[in-house]
């Protein structure tokens, strides 16, 4: 790298705000004592040096004038070679009162704690001194001191942080490749915890901070972690090393993860194992809908309903192909073990998934179908905007039917309206005349149905034959002894119903997100090409396969192209006009508006508005 210029260009700049030189007075005017040992050392006489300062010391105790003479003692047993018998010295010296003598005793102290082998001692030693500024000899003493120790420390931290208070008071190192290359390998030693806090307090734009930064960004995108590619790229960008080769490849890697690849989303689904017809279905509704727009590519992984599949399919949509936004997957499970990657990354992900917990896996997670509390929410209020206000449920006694009752007595409450206790019968039931009787016996004349439209087929004649009908308009038949009002989620509705049980389920109101038969002009080509392609009809599921893509696509084609504009942009309500009842996301990151609900009129159903 060419960080070794930047460095000495970087000190040149500081050079006007450097400390003052550590220097002591006394060094400028020793006692006549001093200055004949320092003669003596001079002229070759090192013996004769060390007997007149040792004699000083003896006959001076205490004093700043016998600390001078302890660091020039020890200084000259140093550069014999006897640090050994010198850093007794050096000790007693770095308590002076006089803070230029301690300072310098600290320095040579540290020196020979090195050359006896101790350089984490040396460091520890000179990590005062980093902010200091000695005479040019000394000074290059400091820095050979500290690039010594710091090749051979495990204290990589400590030494890191020396650096960064010599570049920002000292001049320019004897060697700036040699620190250079210090530095580069002292940050490899750190763990990935130790270069997070060192990134928070070490100096931004100076040398160690910019290789601290380097080393995260890298781990940052291997690990797809978009927050600290974030930071670690900014700070990169407002360093005098973006001018570096290496840093802007760096930075410009950051960009094109963060952006992602606006010309290819993700598919994320269920085609094997569990749930594989759901993600067929919704797969070619996204393909239909790719060849209508002529939108971003779509590459799809296949989940097999399994979270740790899940993890790795999305990693290599994310890490691989640089999706700009995910479509899935399907189930609550799966979509907590994508949102943790896709978190990470920032990349936006519709999930098929109707949990009302979903969103809570991430900022970037939308739910983009209708969860059951949405359905009985649309409804409820649709019942209660007719004036009815008496509320009862019939519900299979198994996980999906008791969840139903106690959603459809909060939805009842929540819309002031009167429930009776819910009539519950066994998974697999084929007689409800029983539990038919048991509803009538209440008051309320509002029933759902919580079960498979083929249940659904056989619990609305029942009610019929005991008398009580459910009607469109006009007067009830002869024979009927009362009028009942029924309430079909999307769960219990499908095609064949109409054929099967319609006589019965007339003026029935059904929450359907997305109707097979709609006139609408779209709805019309939707099903006539997906026929076409499919040879069947339309599913539900490929419905929203079909929209969530042209959402995504129309909301790129905006100029919403990076991972967090395209995020931004569908918070904010970028919408499509769909199949389904989805057209955009509330500020909650869940369909804006609730699903469509219909009523029951002969041989169709009609839009409730």
């Amino acid at each position: 790298m060419l960080r070794s210029a930047l460095s000495c260009a970087a000190l040149i700049l500081l050079a006007s705000c450097a400390p003052k030189k550590v220097e002591s007075p006394l060094e400028k005017a020793p006692p006549a004592r001093i200055a004949e040992a320092r003669a003596l050392a001079s002229s070759g006489d090192v013996r004769g040096a060390q007997n007149a300062y040792e004699t000083f010391i003896i006959n001076h105790p205490g004093t700043t004038e016998a600390d001078l003479a302890r660091l020039e003692l020890g200084i000259l047993g140093s550069d014999i070679g006897r640090c050994q018998s010198a850093v007794p010295h050096f000790e007693q010296a770095q308590d002076s009162a006089d803070h230029a003598i301690a300072l310098r005793a600290l320095l040579h102290l540290g020196a020979c704690q090195l050359q006896l082998g101790d350089p984490e001692r040396a460091l520890q030693t000179i990590e005062p001194l980093a902010g200091e500024r000695f005479s040019t000899e000394e000074q290059a003493l400091l820095w050979d001191t500290a690039v010594i120790a710091a090749e051979q420390t495990t204290n990589a931290a400590l030494a890191l942080g020396i650096f960064d208070g010599l570049i920002q008071h000292g001049e320019a190192p004897p060697d700036p490749q040699r620190v250079d290359a210090v530095i580069d390998v002292l940050v490899q030693k750190l763990t990935i915890e130790e270069t997070e806090l060192l990134f928070d307090e070490l100096r931004a734009g100076a040398l160690p901070h910019v290789a601290v930064s380097m080393r995260l960004l890298d781990h940052a995108l291997d690990t797809q972690d978009a927050e600290w590619v974030v930071r670690a790229s900014d700070a990169l960008r407002a360093s005098d090393s973006i001018s570096d080769p290496e840093v802007t490849l760096s930075v410009a890697r950051a960009d094109e993860f963060l952006h992602g690849n606006p010309y290819v989303v993700g598919a994320l689904l269920p085609l094997s194992g569990r749930g594989r017809e759901v993600g067929r279905q919704i797969l070619q509704g996204m393909q239909l809908a790719a060849l209508d727009e002529g939108g971003p590519e779509l590459v799809v992984q296949d989940t097999a309903g399994d979270p740790s599949k899940t993890t790795a399919a999305v990693e290599a949509l994310i890490g691989d192909q640089r999706v700009v936004a995910v479509l899935g997957p399907v189930g609550s499970r799966t979509t907590e073990a994508a949102a943790a990657s896709t978190r990470r990354a920032g990349v936006p992900l519709l999930s098929f998934s109707a949990s009302e917990e979903t969103t809570s896996a991430g900022e970037q997670v939308f739910r983009f179908l209708y969860s059951l509390r949405d359905e009985l929410t649309a409804l409820v209020g649709k019942a209660r905007a007719r004036g009815l206000s008496r509320f009862v449920i019939l519900y299979p006694d198994h996980g999906y039917g008791r969840t139903m009752e106690r959603l459809f007595d909060q939805e009842v409450a929540a819309a002031g309206g009167v429930y009776c206790e819910g009539v519950a019968y066994p998974p697999g039931t084929k007689s409800f005349v029983d539990y038919v009787r048991t509803v009538l016996e209440t008051t309320c004349d509002v029933v759902l149905f919580a079960d498979v439209a083929d249940q659904v087929a056989l619990i609305a004649p029942t009610f019929a034959a005991e008398g009580a009908w459910s009607i469109a308009k006009g007067a009830l038949p002869e024979h009927a002894e009362r009028e009942v009002h029924f309430l079909l989620p999307s769960l219990s509705w499908s095609t064949k119903l109409v054929s099967r049980a319609g006589r019965y389920l007339q003026g029935a109101l059904v929450a359907l997100p997305f109707y097979e038969a709609s006139e609408a002009t779209l709805n019309q080509h939707f099903r006539t090409a997906y026929e076409t392609r499919y040879g069947r009809p339309p599913q539900m599921f490929s419905a929203y396969g079909y929209d969530a893509y042209r959402l995504i696509s129309a909301t790129l084609r905006q100029g919403n192209q990076t991972r967090q504009a395209l995020t931004d942009a569908l918070k904010s309500g970028s919408g499509v006009t769909p199949v389904t009842s989805v057209d955009s996301f509330s500020s909650e990151r869940t369909p804006a508006h609730p699903p469509q609900v219909y009523e029951v009129q002969g041989g169709l159903l009609q839009s409730v508005e």
